[in-house]
């Protein structure tokens, strides 16, 4: 490999010949090479294009101009130099190779798992081009067949981590989480900084329920990549699962901290200080879900559930409401409203305050009409039986 001023000699020293003769398309090659190296790729691309001008079957210009395409993200381009190069050279390994890559980025994915294999053909033990060739299968869903191209990578470079992380990811894909963690681990013993092998690995632990192991993972993780926010998201949810609430928010709170407009994190949150009975923060939370996920369900049911424990019977019956504009044919909204109406009601009991109770009492029932309409027999069995109606209980008999 020439250094960097050769290179730049070379440039000198090939225009004066070009002055001199000017169809030499091997030294406009050179020239090319020389300006490619330098990061020049368009500058590059038009000295092949000159030496191809000069001598049309120069296939090694046109693979050239192929590579420096795809550096320039001119993807379509770069398959058309490709395809030139091979149709004048058909036994060039790497244009092959570098061709499936492109198409698979181009997501012409069996044209791109066929590249690969006329690779193969001419090297079988080219490792990269299985590994590359299963990462494509994996794109398909055709696990079973991309865990085969990477078992024949490890055959041939047994020491090769990107295959033994692709290979994990496949397995973990497939359902086989015990082996994809195998593989993880070895991926890891090969290459101990691989921060994304540790992050897969913890995810893979948590989908078997090992959260403190996955814990564990996570935490190696971070001391690679201490700010990113996924990981301590996924952190806080493995220390919930163990129950450790408090632990989990200050996961999240580090998560919130690096990216404030994660909806997600905000919900975990909301749903660990519910569990720690801090439910006006965990409506706070829920509010800043909110206020990035609009028609997040789940939050608005939550929160109107938070709301009611602490006695704030109008917002909840809101909450409840803005479900209901957005799934407007679930009978369990207007049961759970009808609840909410009945609680209203005992209120408006120790308050001795007449009119309220009249008026919740005929919401309630209102709402309880509505429930046993869309689902008659579930909700008159549920409104006869069900503790929370039990201060409404003479007016709904006539509903069952």
């Amino acid at each position: 490999m020439q250094k960097l001023a050769n290179r730049e000699k070379a440039i000198d020293s090939g225009e004066q010949s070009i002055s001199a003769n000017a169809q030499n398309a091997q030294t406009l090659y050179d020239r090319g090479n020389a300006l490619e190296s330098m990061g020049r790729l368009s500058a590059a691309i038009e000295s092949w294009s000159k030496a191809i001008e000069l001598e049309p079957k120069f296939h090694e210009a046109w693979y050239n101009k192929g590579v420096a395409f795809r550096k320039l993200g001119q993807l379509p381009e770069a398959i058309s130099a490709y395809n030139k190069s091979l149709k004048i050279q058909p036994k060039n390994t790497e244009a092959w190779y570098n061709r499936a890559n492109v198409l698979r980025k181009l997501n012409r994915l069996s044209e791109a798992i066929a590249s690969y294999e006329q690779a193969i053909e001419l090297k079988p033990d080219y490792h990269e081009a299985w590994t590359n060739r299963g990462n494509t299968l994996v794109n398909l869903e055709k696990f079973s067949e991309a865990l085969a191209s990477y078992d024949k990578a490890i055959a041939i470079k047994a020491d090769y981590s990107e295959a033994w992380y692709n290979k994990a990811f496949a397995l973990k894909q497939s359902g086989q989480i015990s082996d994809a963690i195998a593989s993880y681990d070895k991926a890891i013993e090969l290459k101990p900084d691989l921060h994304q092998a540790w992050y897969n690995r913890g995810l893979a632990l948590a989908e078997e329920k090992l959260y403190a192991e996955a814990v564990a993972s996570y935490d190696k993780t971070l001391q690679l990549r201490p700010n990113s926010p996924e990981v301590w998201n996924k952190r806080g949810t493995a220390i919930a699962q163990m129950g450790q609430f408090k632990n989990a928010i200050a996961s999240w709170d580090k998560a919130i901290e690096l990216k404030p407009d994660d909806s997600e994190t905000w919900y975990n949150r909301g749903l660990a200080l519910v569990n720690l009975k801090r439910f006006k923060e965990a409506i706070a939370s829920w509010d800043k879900t909110l206020e990035l996920q609009p028609n997040n369900i789940e939050a608005w049911y939550n929160r109107a559930v938070a709301l009611k424990k602490i006695d704030r019977f109008t917002e909840a019956i809101a909450s409840y409401d803005r479900i209901i504009a957005i799934t407007p044919d679930d009978p369990n909204l207007y049961y759970q409203k009808a609840c909410v109406y009945a609680l209203e009601k005992a209120a408006g009991d120790r308050k001795n305050s007449p009119k309220a109770v009249a008026t919740s009492i005929q919401k309630a029932i209102q709402n309880l009409s509505k429930a046993i309409e869309l689902n008659p027999e579930k909700y008159r069995k549920l409104c006869q039986n069900d503790s929370k109606l039990r201060t409404i209980r003479e007016e709904v008999r006539f509903l069952a």
